[in-house]
């Protein structure tokens, strides 16, 4: 389903909602004519700034010719009598500013006494509490706000000790709202009497009173006049069309919300009013809106720490910290514009190939180093020593110059509001640098700020601000509060997410006041609340077309239309009724899917690795896919050490352990010492630990674990070396191949022993294992099954003279290994000169049948497809069973 382009039909514009302004506006003129004013000599204030237009629509249609009013916002008023500098520690709504206040007021109010870890709470909820009384506070003529706050200090504050920060913050709020200048003081100004600007002030109130509008009146007295709400008592009118959408969770309600709006837009009813209850649900909604075309307009904003321009200037800061990970470098290097994308590429291909996950390992290790960008660490480490706020900015907006991104933000929408909100644009960090030395990073008071600190801040800032952009002239589609329904004209209202949880006919107080601090300070009580909320919700259901919408579940729990819903879905009252569902069916003709049947013969590997030979055996179809195919997982790159990096770290400490020991290297040094040195520098170099004992807290257990793993394998190296075959350390890591026919065997074997005892230099092929042991001892029991000895023992002794033996050493703690078996334990293949010799004779027939074109069939059963990376692309969990 798609929204037609035409116009409204000729009945569209009397099944719009007719907003209230027939009856306000009548109300208007009457005043006018009783006062004998000229509507040029009026003020009509609004409570949102979206109804200015739609009033001065309203009011030339009834007066197509002469004067109009001055329809207003307060905050649109002031502005227009003159601008507003805030100065010293005035509230401005400014987190960027008024986070730095807030910390400032803490540090001189509370000192040392306040926990360092618990400033940065103290700040936020400081800012809060302030806010929320700032109404309040620009209500009072500013001469007499200093003394409002003053009376009501004692009665706010709480006596208890107990109680003691909530009455710190509680009496810095009142005193730093009560101090503060606000942006509307111009409506207190001599320029605004009552007569000089204009003769007749007009209130149009909303569903919540205002106290600004309230205090302006009684200061207009006589010349100061409210309308009286039009709107009707009861809801809803008999001329709503009101379909109920009961929807099974969240996803079916995004989808029927959003098919509600296209069937509106097709039937010519436009623009649609899309109300946002749930901030989740209504960007799902718009997502699935956002592919058809439709010119959409969000009232609602969101928060300017979730744009593109928010998260390249996080990046950066993320990868610039000392304990960044070479994911966070990695996400800076592929959304920057000054670096080649194939250079990344290969950076990250070779960080996943060596099990590379922090950024400090990745520029001491050897291979990464060098395929780093020319002069990106110098980017990094110049963000990373403590400064001052204002050199804090000029270093962030040359590294975002340094990142190619210099220019992109004057480019962007988003960006143009960061750049102003952070102060980046040259000299414009001097507003800040009279609250420089108090922030809100919870450090000690000090000039200057860690990358920590500052990022914190930055992060604070962008949270704080709301991003809308700008609307279009005419929209298909509105995002909006409920309550800014009011006085604008709509072809149709959807309204999803009214259940209980979402819509409470007793809305939660915002803030952290109490009930009794809010009666006090004069902040409206719940049931006030609850009101406003109430007259929001009967006028929404004066519109013509409704579709209003719930979730009967949620993460399954049941759940229940809102209460004020609730009368209408079980006797679907007035117009209301019980809605099909909108969304279209498609049927799609079943087709019945069998194994894949495939083959590739042009796509032959130029060698085979013992694992590439193993997925051969377990399923020729995986083989296909992984070997010729190269379809390849990415590995992770996780802080979190798994059993793989931990082998990969195990494997790297005795290789080296005994390459020491043979080459006679710090010959005084105990094999445990030795042991534990080498542990240490390699877990060093992998990123895994520090040895300042930093590094990730999931090494701790491998940590814990390795002085009885040490000692084990100690023991068992004793016993090994003094057995009769006199075995000694050859090779560790040895990269081997061969041929067998005309294919290539390669392979990395971790040891290679020669044994001196025997007259034919036999030669011991050792795989480490850190697996479970009943999985090590069952390779060995059948040795025909045993892929990776024998591939080992055809690459030590292809000509097969027998002079070559091999075992699994299986290496674990105590906790997982006790018992008779020991810690660590040798499991022989006593058998494998008969395991080579019959892979010798199957590899080549298997591969000269994959070269000749035979079919690749998925033949997995059991673990081999558990966890096979190529499951999705046989589709076995679609087989039908026939097939």
């Amino acid at each position: 389903m798609s929204p037609t382009t035409e116009g409204p039909d000729a009945n569209m514009t009397a099944r719009m909602a007719e907003p209230p302004w027939e009856g306000w506006l009548l109300q208007l003129e009457q005043r006018l004519a009783s006062e004998g004013v000229m509507p040029s000599r009026v003020v009509v204030v609004l409570p949102y700034a979206q109804m200015m237009a739609e009033g001065r629509r309203a009011w030339a249609a009834r007066h197509p010719s002469g004067l109009s009013p001055r329809f207003e916002t307060t905050r649109n008023w002031a502005a227009a009598l003159g601008p507003f500098v805030p100065s010293g520690d005035d509230l401005t709504g400014d987190m960027a500013r008024d986070s730095l206040v807030a910390a400032a007021l803490l540090d001189r109010v509370a000192g040392r006494r306040a926990d360092r870890s618990l400033h940065p709470l103290l700040v936020s909820r400081l800012v809060e509490m302030a806010r929320q009384i700032a109404p309040l506070a620009a209500a009072r003529p500013p001469g007499e706000r200093a003394a409002w706050a003053q009376s009501l200090m004692a009665d706010l504050v709480p006596s208890s000790q107990t109680l003691q920060w909530e009455g710190l913050l509680a009496s810095l709020a009142l005193t730093w709202a009560g101090h503060s200048a606000y942006p509307t003081d111009a409506l207190w100004a001599p320029v605004a009497e009552p007569g000089v600007v204009a003769d007749l002030l007009i209130v149009i109130p909303g569903f919540q009173e205002d106290p600004l509008t309230q205090a302006l009146l009684n200061r207009w007295g006589s010349r100061g006049d409210q309308v009286v709400a039009t709107l009707p008592p009861r809801s809803p009118v008999a001329s709503a069309e009101i379909m109920l959408h009961a929807c099974a969770d969240v996803h079916d309600e995004a989808e029927r919300a959003a098919a509600c709006v296209l069937a509106h837009l097709q039937a010519g009813r436009r623009p649609v009013a899309l109300v946002a209850t749930d901030r989740l649900l209504t960007r799902q909604v718009t997502a699935l809106l956002a592919g058809r075309g439709l010119v959409l307009v969000d009232e609602t904003g969101w928060r300017l720490s979730t744009t593109h321009a928010a998260a390249k200037v996080l990046a950066l800061l993320r990868a610039a910290s000392p304990r960044a990970s070479l994911d966070d470098v990695l996400d800076l290097l592929k959304a920057g514009d000054a670096w080649p994308q194939r250079l990344v590429d290969r950076l990250e291909s070779a960080a996943r190939r060596h099990g590379i996950a922090s950024w400090s390992s990745a520029r001491a290790h050897p291979t990464l180093s060098q395929l780093l960008p020319e002069g990106f660490s110098s980017l990094l480490e110049a963000l990373q020593p403590s400064r001052s706020l204002d050199r804090w900015l000029a270093a962030l907006r040359e590294g975002l110059r340094q990142c190619g991104w210099d220019g992109w933000f004057a480019g962007d929408a988003a960006g143009q509001q960061l750049w102003e909100v952070l102060r980046l644009g040259e000299g414009r960090s001097q507003e800040l640098c009279g609250l420089q030395g108090h922030h809100p990073g919870g450090e000690e008071r000090s000039p200057t700020w860690s990358l920590a600190a500052f990022t914190g801040w930055v992060r604070q800032v962008l949270e704080s601000v709301n991003f809308t952009p700008d609307a279009a002239a005419r929209p298909d589609v509105v995002v909006l509060p409920m309550a800014q329904l009011l006085g604008r004209p709509f072809g149709a209202v959807v309204a999803a997410g009214c259940d209980e949880i979402r819509l409470p006919a007793s809305p939660e107080l915002p803030g952290q006041w109490t009930a009794g601090q809010r009666e006090q300070l004069g902040l409206p009580a719940r049931d006030t609340l609850a009101l406003a909320a109430l007259r929001a919700w009967q006028h929404l259901l004066t519109h013509p077309s409704i579709d209003i919408l719930w979730r009967t579940q949620e993460q399954t729990e049941q759940i229940l239309p809102a209460p004020w819903l609730r009368p209408m879905v079980e006797r679907e009252a007035g117009a209301a009724v019980a809605a099909p569902d909108p969304r279209a069916m498609k049927v799609v003709q079943r087709e019945p899917a069998g194994p894949p049947a495939c083959s590739a013969a042009d796509l032959l590997p130029s060698s085979l690795s013992a694992s590439a030979y193993q997925d051969l055996r377990d399923c020729p179809y995986r083989f296909m896919a992984l070997r010729q195919w190269r379809l390849k997982e990415d590995e992770e790159l996780d802080d979190t050490p798994d059993k793989r990096d931990m082998g990969l770290w195990l494997h790297a400490v005795l290789g080296r352990f005994h390459e020491e020991r043979r080459d006679r290297r710090h010959p005084d040094e105990p094999d445990d010492q030795r042991l534990d040195r080498i542990a240490r520098e390699e877990a060093q170099a992998r990123g895994l630990w520090a040895m300042d004992g930093s590094g990730s807290p999931g090494f701790l257990p491998f940590l814990a674990a390795w002085p009885t793993l040490r000692q084990g394998y100690l023991s068992w190296l004793g016993q090994y070396e003094a057995s009769p075959e006199r075995p000694v350390f050859g090779q560790a890591e040895a990269s081997l191949s061969s041929r067998v026919g005309r294919w290539r065997l390669v392979g990395q074997l971790d040891r290679i022993d020669v044994l001196e005892s025997s007259s034919d230099g036999t030669r011991m092929v050792i795989d480490y294992k850190t697996e479970p042991r009943d999985k090590t001892r069952a390779r060995v029991s059948e040795p025909l099954e045993d892929t990776q000895l024998a591939f080992y023992a055809a690459l030590v002794d292809p000509q097969g003279t027998g002079a070559v033996r091999g075992a699994y050493l299986s290496i674990q703690d105590s906790a997982s290994g006790k018992g008779v078996d020991g810690p660590t334990r040798l499991f022989e293949q006593t058998e494998l000169a008969r395991a080579r010799d019959a892979l010798l004779q199957a590899l080549p027939a298997e591969m000269d049948r994959i070269a000749q074109g035979h079919v690749m069939l998925p033949l997995g059963e059991g673990r081999v497809c558990e966890y096979c990376a190529a499951r999705g692309l046989c589709r076995k969990d679609f087989w039908e069973p026939q097939a």
